[in-house]
């Protein structure tokens, strides 16, 4: 994850000359567009959400920089010889050199003072839980100093300073070569927080490239730092808008587009629904099965997860309503799923089904339509503050919440319920959209409940998609694309109507 800019001490050579392009000249060329695409996550929403190829046959010139990550996880679905693709110049993940470290560190320590962020005080306990005596002294002076550097111009100096350091390195000089060669009139961000995209960022505003960033997921600019500055955003929903505005004051409302979610497009369309036959038969249930759809989290937040669900499965044997269902518990995709092997074999209303087949990619057509099929033909969705929450809530599936481990009063127990009051997740559980579980018997009386009634909270399951999603019409990649096009060639006056900010 990036933390303020992670930077290399070094020198690049040539940045100097780059530096003042000839804008002009760029004119004389309209609509060459270099998309960055560090992640599949990224890759997927242009390519799957066919945005991509509304860009191909309206512009130019579309170069794609993608790293092989993204690539192999699209695999047959990402035909880059279809559209002009190069490898995207891979940065440091961690900073080299004490001071970028320091700063790096404080900057993100800085921000989450400087706004009084949640997320970073609830998540900074749970990593700190076994924090040695130096690490918790390392901290508490960290945060100390962030409530005077978390103010200007400290603050300011910091992101300067970070920002120069990245722009010295080997990497940026690298990016400033690729970016010379293909002089595009926009670069379209699509994982900002990913750090393999700082360097083109900053290196685009050296040149005089206008550069646009689609903000990928909802806890995008409360959790992850200060981001790089864009001219232009493509945001979700007005809410998203407003956090911009809210974390980055100077930024410029006019600039600021909503869109929707490319991703949210697949809910929408027959191609990547199932019918309830097949879904049971992909998810090895039996015809006419009826299940619970259980969407995990990762060991690193949920190590006991297992046993809950375990205990779950135990208490809905004893309930009438939910004695008959399977309970398939969907493993988190960046998570080990043999930690679920042991429940599965022990209990036989519990199966497993993976995100993708074993050494298959995980954002293909494929698994987009596994992950859409199996919310849509639950009778609920259970997950602890997860973005399946939204996906449900798009397919009018409902959901429950864990807020709760086993061990009530364990700092995984604390965790689970202070989930939700973290800056993204706090309106989701405040929406009247789902329902919160704070021990088991609110999971099994209120998956219960969505059983008899799938109805129940359908209104509040609207509102929660149109406050956080925005419109999920399933045309959210064309008017990325329309936007992005805009921008290309005729820079960002007007934006497309559809979706604007008023």
């Amino acid at each position: 994850m990036l933390k303020g800019f992670y930077v290399m001490h070094s020198s690049a050579e040539g940045l100097g000359s780059a530096i003042g392009s000839d804008q002009a000249e760029r004119a004389m060329h309209p609509g060459r567009v270099v998309i960055l695409a560090p992640t599949a996550w990224g890759l997927r929403n242009m390519v799957l959400s066919g945005a991509l190829e509304r860009l191909r046959d309206t512009l130019g010139s579309v170069t794609v920089l993608a790293s092989s990550q993204a690539n192999n996880a699209l695999a047959e679905e990402w035909r880059a010889d279809d559209t002009q693709s190069e490898p995207l110049v891979r940065s440091s993940r961690t900073p080299v050199g004490l001071i970028p470290y320091t700063v790096s560190a404080l900057l993100h320590a800085s921000f989450g003072q400087r706004h009084d962020i949640a997320s970073y005080r609830i998540f900074g306990r749970w990593r700190r839980r076994d924090a040695s005596r130096w690490q918790q002294l390392r901290y508490d002076g960290l945060r100390g100093l962030a409530t005077v550097t978390g103010r200007q111009p400290f603050y300011g100096w910091q992101v300067r300073y970070l920002e120069r350091a990245c722009l010295r390195t080997p990497a940026a000089a690298e990016v400033v070569e690729q970016l010379q060669r293909l002089r595009p009139t926009l670069l379209v961000s699509t994982s900002c927080v990913v750090s393999d995209e700082v360097p083109y960022i900053l290196a685009a505003r050296r040149l005089g490239i206008p550069t646009l960033g689609c903000i990928l997921s909802f806890d995008n600019l409360t959790s992850k730092s200060v981001l790089p500055t864009f001219d232009s955003y493509a945001v979700w929903a007005q809410r998203m808008g407003d956090e911009v505005l809210r974390y980055y004051p100077d930024r410029d409302a006019r600039r600021i587009h909503v869109t929707g979610s490319p991703q949210f497009d697949f809910h929408r369309s027959t191609e990547y629904r199932w019918t309830r036959d097949r879904t049971l038969r992909e998810l090895g249930l039996g015809p006419g099965d009826r299940y619970i759809l259980y969407a995990a989290n990762c060991a690193a937040y949920t190590p006991t997860e297992p046993a809950l669900i375990a205990t779950f499965a135990d208490a809905c044997d004893r309930t009438p309503s939910l004695r008959d269902h399977k309970i398939i518990v969907r493993p988190h995709p960046a998570d080990d799923p043999g930690r679920w092997a042991g429940v599965a074999a022990l209990h036989a209303q519990i199966r497993l089904a993976p995100p993708r087949d074993v050494g298959t990619p995980f954002a293909t057509a494929e698994a987009q339509a596994r992950l859409v099929s199996s919310i849509l033909h639950a009778d609920v969705c259970l997950n602890m503050a997860s973005t399946m929450t939204l996906d449900a809530a798009i397919l009018d599936t409902p959901v429950v919440c864990v807020g709760f481990a086993l061990e009530a009063g364990s700092e995984e127990d604390w965790l689970a319920g202070a989930c939700y009051r973290t800056e993204h997740f706090e309106p989701v559980a405040a929406s009247g959209g789902v329902r919160l579980a704070r021990g088991m018997e609110d999971l099994v009386q209120y998956t219960a409940s969505y059983v008899d009634d799938r109805s129940r909270d359908r209104a509040g399951r609207a509102k929660l998609v149109e406050d956080i999603c925005g419109v999920a019409d399933g045309r959210a990649g064309e008017r990325v694309a329309n936007l992005i096009v805009q921008l290309a060639t005729e820079g960002d006056r007007e934006g497309p109507s559809a979706g604007r900010r008023s």
